[in-house]
């Protein structure tokens, strides 16, 4: 049987009459009758008793009428969602991205997309940069936000954004006030480090080793946060990407230093599937964060 079917027969239920059934479904009588006879033929049994007048069903309509319904209605429910999801009124959108990307860079095009798509439901999930490749590739996450091309071909991957690497301190510290400092001012200084931001920690390690200046780690800590909060304390200083400390920057509570020979930039680059499936609401963040202003948002922090 199939729903075309069910269709003809519930009409037929309603109506109670093939001539009113047929006008209902835009069919004539002979083709509604002959769907009906095929039915009873596929189910082997009678739907409707034709001794009588009145149409009326027997046992086995009275208990496919119940389930016909219940079949047209979710057939209709599962059309109704999947115009939702093609009109972007419904769906999900998860995204793996590193922490500067996650807690510093996204919230503004998220708050863009959100403003357009109020009704999509987005995931973000912190991620080590050596597996957001693989969870987009695995469609875990639709996207993903990571520092290098991936290894895989078929990803996507485009820049979306280039920070500056930065020294801070306390503004207490005794740097703190310095128009410039040179690497060798920093030699036998404390730094706290981000303990999964492994990459930065080595260029650092290199560059200090290239100016014969020591480089002290005082902590290795999980979050931006917990970098701040110790350089804050006066542990030590740190080098982070600048939108992690753009607040802190504004508000006095950490100061930069600048260091001549620092001169390190981070990328940030957005991977996706583009072979094959992508979905809408992947397709509209992407199209939303390739274009997004970035210096508007700076100027405006």
């Amino acid at each position: 049987m199939d729903l075309l079917q069910l269709e003809h027969f519930l009409a037929v239920v309603d109506e109670r009459s093939f001539t009113r059934a047929a006008e209902r479904v835009s069919r004539t009588q002979s083709a509604v009758s002959q769907s009906i006879k095929k039915l009873e033929g596929e189910i082997g049994a009678p739907l409707f008793a034709r001794d009588v007048h009145d149409l009326s069903l027997t046992e086995a309509g009275t208990l496919l009428a119940e389930h016909a319904r219940r079949m047209v209605r979710n057939r209709d429910e599962a059309m109704r969602q999947i115009g939702a999801l093609r009109d972007l009124k419904l769906g999900t959108l998860n995204i793996a991205a590193h922490e500067s990307a996650a807690v510093y860079l996204l919230p503004a095009p998220l708050r863009a997309y959100l403003t357009r798509f109020p009704d999509i439901k987005v995931g973000i999930y912190r991620s080590e940069f050596s597996l957001i490749p693989r969870q987009v590739l695995d469609r875990e996450v639709q996207i993903g936000f990571v520092e290098d091309e991936p290894s895989f071909h078929e990803l996507t991957a485009v820049e979306v954004h280039c920070d500056q690497m930065v020294l801070v301190a306390s503004p207490r510290h005794p740097l703190a006030t310095r128009q410039q400092v040179r690497l060798r001012d920093l030699d036998g200084e404390h730094f706290v480090f981000h303990r999964l931001c492994s990459t930065t920690e080595q260029v650092v390690m290199r560059l200090f080793a290239a100016h014969n200046t020591r480089c002290r780690v005082a902590a290795e800590l999980w979050s931006f946060e917990n970098v701040k909060s110790f350089v804050q304390g006066e542990v030590g200083l740190a080098i982070v990407p600048s939108i992690t400390v753009a607040q802190e920057l504004r508000d006095r509570t950490l100061a930069a230093i600048p260091v001549r020979e620092l001169n390190l930039r981070r990328r940030t680059l957005m991977i996706y599937r583009d072979q094959g499936f992508l979905s809408e609401p992947a397709r509209e963040l992407v199209k939303i964060v390739s274009g997004f202003d970035w210096e508007a948002v700076t100027r405006c922090a």
